[in-house]
Order: structure tokens, then C-alpha cells, then sequence
């Protein structure tokens, strides 16, 4: 998308919207969208609606324009930037309640000259909504985390503000499988103490979500981070609530406390993981597992597979040190195991054995409740027969794996640096990575 220095979905700094470039009927049919928007928001914001409300409705018609490309012109400032202007052409009620709402939410610097063509139609006195004076009044109070301490596939930072308008909890929750982006997010008219006090109302059981008081600026330091790690990955998994709750999240984020950070969890270093990889092996859960078949040298390859659910567990999620909830496992599964674990077909076939013997030996290290671990081993059993047929098929694989399977197929040591340069030129000669993995299909097909 041309004109912008922004990935989409972000804050914005304009370098020309270029809406000069619209043809007449085209810039006829935009005049005709935001008319059509000043008729109907009287109607959407009346006189009686909370501020909240307001403050969503701009931010969900915000990421609207936010998703929106234009080859050569900068969206936001066509659609947003042009809904502004021409709002505040129009003296009259409806374009009062769209330049409020949007200036309340949009990003500078939109939200400034929203404000700005308000306070212009005020002052010639076009008629006010009553909710228009607490319009982004709300300042932030408390702050709570709600986590389950079992699964610990993410956390909910939830931020209170309470202001002229009405107490509000707005939440972010922090995906810990998606590298900790910014998942999912609530915004409802209600301090946090009643929103804490539903969830403890209907979560009774031992595996069930807990909360935790924090302070303002660790809140702050979690939307962060989080917010940027959604900002710098491609294409984020996000839900519908959190894109339209974008701008709303992004602006309530500006009035939080800096300076506040996250407290670092457990971590394993090298000669704790390989003393932890040494008590699974000779744990009871993998007994039946090692000495089965010493000729097709099983022992090794359930030791190699058990590393890669420890660099898995350690290394591509965030959380508790050792976790491996449903969600992993079908992660792992379907995504991660199939695309990087460069091992044949007669491995993967040991795979869920080892993954099941992983999951019962963490539980037990950790005290897990036996209901909670055998819901992800009932997970591995679910998805094992796909990921088995996912390892076979090239188009899955990464290119790492791809070179590793080929590597080790030919028998060529990494280290030896000529003549793994021999073997990259061969393989681009050949038609590159896709054509290299096609030829190797047949030779990790499983023998068992």
C-alpha cells in the first residue's frame, strides 16, 4: 500500500494521501459513503448511550479504514482523514457526534484535527450529545491479571478507568503459543472489581483461571509489548473483537503510567536442560519406550524427539517453563512438529508415544491434576494421525528441514563447509528447495 510508513492496523504518520488521485465519480462515491455515515450515526449514537459505546463504535469504524489498501494513496488519510475533513464542512448535529467520537480514538495526528473541527462546530453552536464532555475522560485506576496457572496459554491484562462517564474494564489478552502477541481484547462498562468478581463467580474448579492485582505501569509494559509483537508479525492471528477494539485499546494505552516491568519467569539453562532430558529418559513414563528396538536405534531417536518437545516447550513459547496444554499439543501437531523436526517417517510414527510420555512426566514434575493432563494426551491421540501424514508431505516442510533430511541423506557433514556449498549450488542447479524436498518423499516414508 502506498503513502503509508505503517504495517496495517497501527499508528500513522501521513505522508500525503494523495486523494487528489481520485477520479471524479470515484471521489463522488466517497462523499456518498461518509454522507451516508452522518446519517446514520444520530441514529447509532443517540443522547442516552454510555461513552464507552461511543468510544467503540469510532474504533470499530476506525479499523474499517485501518484494514483498508489503496494502491499509491494512503488509506487512513483518504478514508478517516477525508471523513474528518468533510465532517466538518457539514455544521450540523450528525457531523458533531462523528468528529467527537473519532477524535476520542483515532491516532494522532486524526484524533487532533477531529478534536480540533469539533471544538470549531461547537463554538458556532451546533448542538451537543449529552455523552460528548466525557468522550476520552476516563483515567486509569487499577489493574488485574487473569491467568490459568495450569495451562498457562496466556494471560488477560485488564486495565480499570473511571472518569465522568461510567467505570470501564478494558482487557488484552497476551497469546503465550503466538509468541505473545496480542490476541484477543474486551472492552465493558464495569470497574474491574465486578469483572474479577464474574470470573471467580463461575470458575470454581482446581485448573480454573485465577486473577492477580498488579500495578498500573506492569500493565502498561504488558499492552506493550504485546501490542508490538502484533505490530511486527505478519498477518497476527487476531479476533475480530481485538482489530475493532484497536484504536480504542491504543488510545486508553497512551494514558497509562510508563516506566513498569514484567517480572521474569523461570528459565532452564544448558545443564539444567540436559540434566531435566536425562531424568525423562530414565523416567518411568518412558518405560516401553527405550530398548524396544536397539537395531533400528530407538533409543537415539526418542532422545532426539524428546529434545525437540523441550526446545518446543522452552524456546517457541512463552508461560511456565514445562507446559504442554491442548492448545500446544495441537500447535505442536499440526504446525510445528510437521514443518521442523527433520526426522523420517518411522520417528514420527514414535512420535506421539514419546509426546504422551513427555506430557504425564512433566504433569507429575509439576503436580498437575491427572484430569488436566490427560486432556492433552487426549489431545495427542486426537491429532496424531494427522501429523504423521502432515511429515510426509513436502509442501508442509520447512526449508531448514528440507537441507537437514537432504544433508543427512547424502551423508555430508555441516561442518565441512565446501562441501555444503557444493551441494546448495546443486540444488539450485536442480530446480531449488521445492524439487529437493519432492525427492526425498519416498526415501522417509515410514517402514514400519
Amino acid at each position: 500500500m502506498g503513502g503509508q510508513r505503517k504495517k496495517k492496523g497501527g499508528r500513522v504518520t501521513p505522508k500525503g494521501g494523495h486523494s487528489d488521485r481520485l477520479s471524479t465519480a470515484e471521489r463522488a462515491g466517497l462523499e456518498d459513503v461518509f454522507e451516508q455515515l452522518l446519517r446514520s450515526a444520530p441514529r447509532d449514537l443517540p443522547d442516552d448511550i454510555p461513552p464507552l459505546a461511543v468510544e467503540i463504535w469510532a474504533s470499530q469504524m476506525w479499523s474499517v479504514w485501518a484494514g483498508s489498501e489503496l494502491i499509491g494513496m494512503d488509506a487512513l488519510e483518504v478514508f478517516g482523514g477525508g471523513m474528518i475533513d468533510y465532517a466538518a464542512t457539514r455544521a450540523t448535529p450528525a457531523a458533531l457526534i462523528v468528529l467527537r467520537a473519532l477524535g476520542a480514538v483515532a491516532p494522532d495526528p486524526y484524533g487532533s484535527r477531529a478534536r480540533l473541527q469539533a471544538e470549531r462546530l461547537a463554538a458556532r453552536g451546533t448542538p451537543e450529545r449529552s455523552w460528548a464532555s466525557a468522550l476520552g475522560t476516563a483515567r486509569p485506576v487499577t489493574a488485574w491479571l487473569s491467568f490459568d496457572p495450569i495451562d498457562d496459554d496466556g494471560v488477560s491484562v485488564m486495565v480499570g478507568f473511571d472518569g465522568p462517564g461510567q467505570e470501564t474494564t478494558v482487557g488484552v489478552f497476551v497469546d503465550h503459543n503466538l509468541g505473545g502477541i496480542a490476541k484477543d481484547a474486551f472492552a465493558v462498562p464495569a470497574g474491574v472489581a465486578e469483572v474479577v468478581a464474574e470470573l471467580r463467580q463461575h470458575h470454581h474448579g482446581l485448573d480454573d483461571p485465577e486473577c492477580k492485582e498488579i500495578s498500573l505501569e506492569e500493565a502498561a509494559t504488558r499492552w506493550r509489548v504485546a501490542l508490538e509483537t502484533t505490530e511486527q508479525t505478519f498477518d497476527p492471528p487476531t479476533t475480530e473483537d481485538f482489530d475493532h477494539l484497536r484504536a480504542l485499546v491504543l488510545a486508553l494505552f497512551d494514558k497509562l503510567p510508563a516506566g513498569g516491568q514484567v517480572p521474569e519467569g523461570p528459565t532452564l539453562n544448558d545443564d539444567e536442560r540436559d540434566e531435566l532430558l536425562a531424568e525423562f529418559l530414565e523416567s518411568d513414563e518412558v518405560v516401553g519406550l527405550i530398548g524396544v528396538g536397539h537395531q533400528n536405534d530407538e533409543d537415539t531417536t526418542i532422545e532426539d524427539l524428546a529434545d525437540q518437545l523441550l526446545t518446543f516447550s522452552l524456546d517457541y513459547t512463552l508461560g511456565t517453563p514445562l507446559r504442554f496444554s491442548p492448545v500446544m499439543v495441537e500447535i505442536f501437531c499440526l504446525d510445528w512438529a510437521p514443518r521442523k523436526i527433520a526426522l523420517d517417517g518411522d520417528a514420527f510414527t514414535l512420535l506421539p508415544d514419546v509426546l504422551t510420555a513427555w506430557i504425564c512426566f512433566v504433569g507429575r514434575r509439576r503436580a498437575i491434576p491427572e484430569r488436566s493432563v490427560q486432556t492433552s494426551v487426549d489431545a495427542t491421540h486426537e491429532y496424531a494421525p494427522e501429523m504423521i501424514a502432515l511429515s510426509q508431505d513436502p509442501e508442509v516442510w520447512g526449508p531448514a528441514k528440507t537441507m537437514a533430511l537432504a544433508l543427512k541423506q547424502r551423508g555430508i557433514d555441516i561442518s565441512d563447509q565446501a562441501a555444503l556449498d557444493n551441494f546448495i549450488d546443486e540444488v539450485n542447479r536442480s530446480g531449488g528447495i521445492d524439487v529437493l524436498a519432492e525427492s526425498l518423499v519416498e526415501s522417509i516414508a515410514p517402514r514400519r
